[in-house]
Parts: C-alpha cells; sequence; structure tokens
C-alpha cells in the first residue's frame, strides 16, 4: 500500500494510502487505523478502517473506468 501501486484483485485505479497521523500510533490497533482510499481516474476519497476495507471500489458497479487489476 504505496499509494501508487494497484491493489491486486481490485480496479486498476483504487489506491489504498495508510492515513499519516495513524501510521506509528501505537495507541491504535492495527485493525482500527484509517486508510485513505481514492479512485486514481475520477477523483473519489473514502476513509475505511483497515479491518473493513471494500473488496473493491464503492463505485465498480457505476464506473466506465473500471478495469480489474490482476
Amino acid at each position: 500500500m504505496d499509494g501508487y501501486t494497484p491493489v491486486k484483485g481490485k480496479c486498476m485505479w483504487w489506491r489504498e494510502i495508510p492515513d499519516a497521523d495513524e501510521l506509528y500510533n501505537m495507541r491504535i490497533k492495527d485493525a482500527d487505523k484509517l486508510v485513505r482510499c481514492m479512485c486514481f481516474v475520477e477523483g473519489h476519497y473514502w476513509s475505511f478502517k483497515r479491518a473493513e476495507l471494500p473488496e473493491d471500489c464503492p463505485e465498480a458497479r457505476h464506473c466506465r473506468y473500471f478495469i480489474k487489476y490482476t
């Protein structure tokens, strides 16, 4: 999850970036740390807890740019 590499099994334009404020905070459990997600093409942003990351982009079914990354 470096913010530039596509995530295998998800949309080619989907990016997952650990929240910089929580990345090294030892008081927050790994599963509860926020991950900032975005569609690289459309520019949509979401925030999810690491344990609740979706299987793919929430807009995948409605996106004309959706390409599965394998």
